[in-house]
């Protein structure tokens, strides 16, 4: 897995397509549909732009945490294999340090941050994304 992240309108969304280019990919917008596509083995990647949306959705949906549905959720992936290696997940920092006022937007932000955490904890590659530049902070070698 690949997460990559960053501000909002740094040119994450740029940045994947040119380093997927020359790669068939599946874009899946979390901002348009907020629920996760049902996956296909196929030879594509498949990307997931908004991750941070979708834990939004999660929070609304009052099931339980948000970061423990997206551990439940990336071990399902991990186990998968193959999906784990195809996919590519877009995040926006949420907060910048700065927290919200509103009840609902420092738990939206509290749960981003341990989201995050622990993608980028199991990705195999993280980057930051900042101006269209890539800062590679984690690279693991199969």
């Amino acid at each position: 897995m690949h997460f990559v992240f960053g501000g909002a309108f740094t040119g994450k969304r740029k940045w994947v397509k040119q380093h997927y280019a020359s790669e068939s990919i599946k874009w899946h917008c979390l901002y348009e549909d907020p629920v996760l596509p049902a996956f296909e083995f196929e030879e594509s990647y498949i990307v997931l732009e908004g991750f941070e949306h979708y834990v939004k959705e999660l929070i609304h949906s009052e099931l339980e945490s948000p970061h423990l549905v997206i551990k439940k959720l990336i071990q399902k992936w991990r186990d998968s294999g193959v999906l784990w290696e195809q996919l590519v997940v877009i995040g926006t920092e949420v907060g910048k340090g700065i927290v919200p006022l509103d009840a609902t937007e420092r738990q939206w932000r509290d749960e981003c941050g341990y989201s995050y955490q622990y993608l980028a904890a199991h990705a195999r590659k993280v980057d930051h994304i900042w101006y269209g530049i890539a800062n590679r902070l984690k690279e693991e070698i199969q």
